[in-house]
């Protein structure tokens, strides 16, 4: 088997693999008689490099989402609270509970009360479809949901030049 370039899968010749050995021995010497790196070598590196927009390592990143999140919360807050300034104390607090309460219990009971039309949409299509047909519709939803993780999970290789 021979050794193939990755660029282009085309067989590497014998003086692309002599030129590669030099330079690997030509990088091994010069780490090898280069001095010690400084203790602050990574955080000159990672000053200098050029700061990509899609980064969050700069705290002067998260300003405008900061801002934007910090402006909804207090408007949020705002209209929630404006009309409780104008009751008692306990009347606020019980309004408040029973806001709370209506925010909790309104997805599980939408869920619970989901569930019937759910099992007659299922009997009806259980019903109308041939079961070889509901297994391939199946098996081609995990297909894509597999191919889907799968591309989102690959990593980018850079080939070198």
């Amino acid at each position: 088997m021979e050794p193939r370039s990755p660029s282009n899968e085309s067989p590497v010749g014998a003086a692309d693999l002599e030129r590669d050995r030099k330079l690997e021995v030509l990088l091994d010497e010069m780490v090898a008689s280069s001095p010690v790196l400084s203790a602050d070598f990574a955080a000159r590196v990672a000053r200098s490099r050029p700061f990509a927009p899609w980064e969050v390592r700069r705290p002067s990143a998260w300003r405008a989402p900061l801002l934007a999140t910090s402006g909804l919360f207090a408007a949020s807050l705002a209209v929630f609270f404006a009309p409780l300034g104008l009751l008692s104390p306990g009347t606020a607090l019980s309004v408040w509970g029973q806001l709370v309460a209506a925010a909790l219990s309104s997805p599980v009971s939408t869920a619970l009360g989901a569930a019937p039309a759910l099992a007659v949409a299922a009997d009806s299509l259980r019903s109308s479809l041939i079961p070889g047909t509901g297994f391939a519709i199946l098996g081609a939803g995990a297909a894509f949901g597999a191919a889907t993780i799968a591309a989102l999970r690959r990593r980018t290789v850079r080939v070198p030049r």
